[in-house]
């Protein structure tokens, strides 16, 4: 049986899970794992959505972990877990940059888009990629929309950030974060050229994060 939740009762739950221990009680996880499966179906169902939207396009999707969410309510207080976009959400990846600006375009056509975050021409810490807050059956989900050689970029990114989290956030050894701004920029370059992000360049920064950590 699906249990419905709205915003006050995933709030009241997420004040539960930031207050809980190791990371939550039981209580609090059998409540989660089952709104978890809410936003599982809800995300299967936007995931074949936009198949059928962009049949082009390769697409994926996932739900957030209980440990990752609790990390993130605990680091912001301020965070309502009703307003937390990123739970579940939906990534498209196409070719090209007029397939992500023609992408963005449908979605914001079609669904209620509550928020626009746009990151590939400005990136964070070298990230690119256009964010989307959406109302998908009154749940607040995100969907990501990269280029392929964004999403190179990003791949190496996480390898990096899989020996030192605070990469991500433009912290960690100044030499790996140099290198993946310049694969960042150089990603960018390419994709206006319409080419794709060159092995060599990728081989050369994964050599540079792979000999940092090697000792």
């Amino acid at each position: 049986m699906t249990m419905q939740f709205n915003d006050a009762e995933i709030d009241a739950l997420g004040e539960r899970l930031r207050q809980g221990a190791a990371p939550a009680n039981h209580a609090e996880r059998a409540m989660y794992r089952i709104y978890q499966r809410n936003l599982t179906s809800l995300r299967q169902s936007l995931e074949r959505e936009l198949q059928d939207l962009a049949p082009d396009a390769e697409i994926g999707s996932r739900t957030k972990r209980l440990e990752t969410v609790v990390a993130k309510l605990q680091r912001r207080p301020d965070l309502a877990l009703s307003q937390v976009t990123d739970l579940a959400g939906c990534r498209i990846i196409v070719s090209s940059n007029a397939e992500q600006r023609a992408i963005v375009s449908q979605l914001l056509a079609i669904y209620y888009v509550q928020q626009v975050d746009d990151k590939s021409e400005h990136p964070k810490f070298g990230y690119r990629a256009v964010h989307l807050d959406i109302r998908y059956r009154g749940q607040l989900m995100e969907v990501q929309v990269q280029t392929h050689n964004q999403h190179l970029w990003q791949t190496v990114s996480e390898l990096a950030a899989g020996y030192d989290i605070s990469i991500k956030y433009g912290g960690g050894n100044p030499e790996i974060s140099r290198s993946l701004q310049e694969l960042s920029e150089l990603a960018w370059r390419c994709d206006l050229e319409g080419t794709n992000l060159p092995d060599d360049d990728i081989d050369r920064v994964r050599d540079v994060i792979l000999s940092a950590y090697s000792g």
